[in-house]
């Protein structure tokens, strides 16, 4: 068992059901508090040392705690209830939130590029201590370990807004492990090498954030079921032996709910309540094969009487 399995079973260990927000809310709450101890400490140390450098990744820091806030509040919202204007739910504030997360990280990464590029054409000379390189170095595997509890807890719940934060911790992770190398080199009189490693967390960060957008936007605008559950339906549809044939199946996904149509064909010489049960029993064998589910079959009559 791993810390992150060991964590998780000491904090459920009374609970009956765990709900999907409670995952959400622990990786928030864990995500405000690490990143608070980590920009006390940073802010503290480039104020020593009067490095811009460690007080911009303090900032860094600071600002990943805005993102937790947002997938706290995400998860907040998207509990909300169906109401006339909403019939599905919620859940779809989840994305918002994760596109949100990715924006974030854009303008974090237009930032970084404008004190690289100034780091570069100005270097500053400041002499960091030992006890400052080891702090940046534990704060890199502090932050990456955090990347994997959010991408832990994200897995579980199939939550895109935790993977998105799990990119955000480990782009910190990264920007800290960078820090720490480029004070090394300032150590030796090498100034520049911050602005030029800072251009390459930089490319990375604008990576993430572009192909965050790109698929939060595509799961907004509304995606093609994804084979997984098209496959799940139709071996569910192949076990019941009074089925001929299915077709124009789809899945709308609200986050927290999946709306499912699809049309099944039958001898048309049946009874209308023998139409109905198998529907019915396809439906409820849906629901229970795919959870938060609304199922709606459609009956298709075909072929010829066999006398």
């Amino acid at each position: 068992m791993n810390i992150n399995d060991f964590l998780l079973n000491t904090l459920t260990k009374n609970k009956k059901k765990v709900s999907r927000e409670f995952y959400g809310y622990l990786e928030g709450w864990v995500s405000i508090l690490g990143n608070l101890f980590l920009f006390i400490i940073k802010f503290l140390a480039g104020i020593l040392t009067k490095s811009i450098s460690i007080i911009t990744e303090a900032f860094h820091s600071l600002s990943d705690i805005l993102t937790s806030i947002l997938v706290i509040g995400g998860f907040k919202l998207s509990k909300k209830p169906p109401d006339k204007k909403h019939p599905f739910g919620h859940g779809r504030i989840e994305q918002i939130a994760t596109l949100i997360i990715a924006f974030l990280l854009l303008f974090a990464s237009i930032d970084f590029t404008k004190i690289s590029i100034t780091r570069i054409k100005n270097p500053v000379e400041i002499k960091p201590s030992i006890f400052i390189i080891i702090f940046m170095f534990f704060s890199g595997f502090f932050k990456e370990w955090m990347t994997k509890f959010s991408f832990f807890l994200g897995k579980k719940i199939n939550s895109d807004i935790l993977i998105a934060d799990g990119w955000h911790h480990r782009l910190d992770s990264i920007a800290s492990f960078i820090v720490g190398i480029g004070l090394i080199f300032i150590r030796f009189g090498i100034y520049k090498v911050d602005g030029m490693i800072g251009l390459i967390v930089v490319l990375f960060l604008f990576w993430i954030s572009f192909d965050l957008i790109k698929k939060t936007s595509s799961f907004l605008i509304g995606e093609a079921p994804d084979e997984k559950t098209i496959g799940e339906i139709k071996k569910i549809i192949s076990l019941n032996p009074d089925v001929l044939n299915s077709h124009d199946i789809r899945v709308h996904d609200y986050g927290n709910k999946k709306v499912i149509s699809l049309h099944i064909e039958v001898k048309k010489y049946i009874s209308l309540k023998q139409a109905h049960d198998i529907a019915l029993s396809i439906q409820d064998k849906i629901k229970n094969e795919i959870k938060n589910s609304e199922v709606s079959v459609h009956i298709d009559p075909i072929g010829e009487r066999d006398d």
